[in-house]
């Protein structure tokens, strides 16, 4: 339910989206791609308007890029990143209508994985994790709203790539097997 609730939200704002928000991914982004440099095939995942891919074009970071997939739930927020990347990149940018706790992506089909401020909004956060980490082979990488209680969840067993003034941002580590 709370799913559906923040996909109508999505849609009554994404018209102001980028006015409202460009600023605020685009010092997520800075934090995280000093990290985690776009390379090969690379998922968007909660991609909204696209902004990932227009700071990434703003700063060359595409040009390591074989294939970039860009996903959301929100029709009205991929219908403003489809134009955006028709623009910016229309060879190699694709975006699908896709819900991140079920991604229409093949297992280990791609190498680096961003997902900003997504896994705080959905119903089942941990299935959405479960579901970057199976699509990824390389490096997933996520952020987090500071004041929500998800954070303190996850904090402890992934790596903490670095902060912003609102949000964590941490690289997903797949659960490792104990020894019997």
């Amino acid at each position: 339910m709370k799913g559906q609730i923040i996909r109508e939200r999505y849609e009554a704002t994404c018209d102001s989206y980028d006015e409202l928000y460009r600023a605020e991914q685009y010092e997520k982004y800075f934090v995280a791609l000093k990290d985690t440099r776009p390379k090969g095939i690379v998922l968007d995942a909660g991609c909204g308007t696209g902004l990932l891919a227009e700071f990434m074009y703003s700063y060359g970071l595409l040009d390591e890029v074989d294939r970039y997939f860009c996903i959301d739930y929100s029709r009205c927020m991929a219908e403003i990143a489809l134009w955006r990347l028709g623009v910016l990149c229309p060879e190699k940018c694709v975006v699908v209508m896709g819900d991140l706790e079920d991604l229409p992506l093949p297992a280990r089909s791609v190498d680096v994985t961003y997902s900003f401020t997504v896994l705080d909004l959905l119903d089942e956060p941990e299935r959405g994790i479960e579901e970057i980490l199976r699509v990824t082979r390389g490096r997933a990488i996520v952020s987090l709203m500071k004041a929500l209680n998800l954070k303190d969840r996850l904090v402890t067993r992934h790596r903490l790539v670095g902060s912003t003034s609102k949000d964590v941002i941490l690289e997903l580590r797949r659960p490792t097997l104990l020894p019997p």
